[in-house]
């Protein structure tokens, strides 16, 4: 099988809910110069920053994940800031750094290029 017969093999046609606790991780987003340029400011206000994002699995460093039209990459370890067991003091949420790969314009584009990036195949 090529590799364009997996890729059209693995359309995603229904979206299914996962039952599973979420992993929160506080994200910085980046979106270079080049590319904020040449997007609308309400678009690139949706990816520039710091988000709240809930995970399946805590990212690790050199993941690539898809988020708002654009597939970015961990760029280090996650930043943990535990707290003692039944303390009352602030709880922060883990932190990582992600940078821009690309864009993508729909879920097949994006699906294939994450095959091709993905290190498992």
């Amino acid at each position: 099988m090529e590799f364009s017969e997996a890729v059209n093999a693995t359309q995603i046609t229904n979206h299914i809910k996962i039952r599973q606790p979420r992993s929160w991780v506080l994200c910085n987003f980046y979106l270079p110069d080049e590319v904020a340029e040449t997007r609308s400011a309400i678009e690139v206000s949706k990816v520039r920053g710091q988000f709240l994002l809930g995970f399946n699995f805590r990212p690790i460093k050199g993941e690539c994940f898809p988020y708002e039209g654009y597939i970015w990459r961990v760029k280090g370890e996650i930043i943990q800031f535990p707290t003692r067991y039944r303390t009352k003091s602030r709880k922060e949420s883990p932190f990582v750094v992600c940078e821009y790969v690309e864009s993508y314009s729909n879920e097949t584009q994006m699906f294939k290029r994450m095959l091709e990036l993905s290190t498992n195949i």
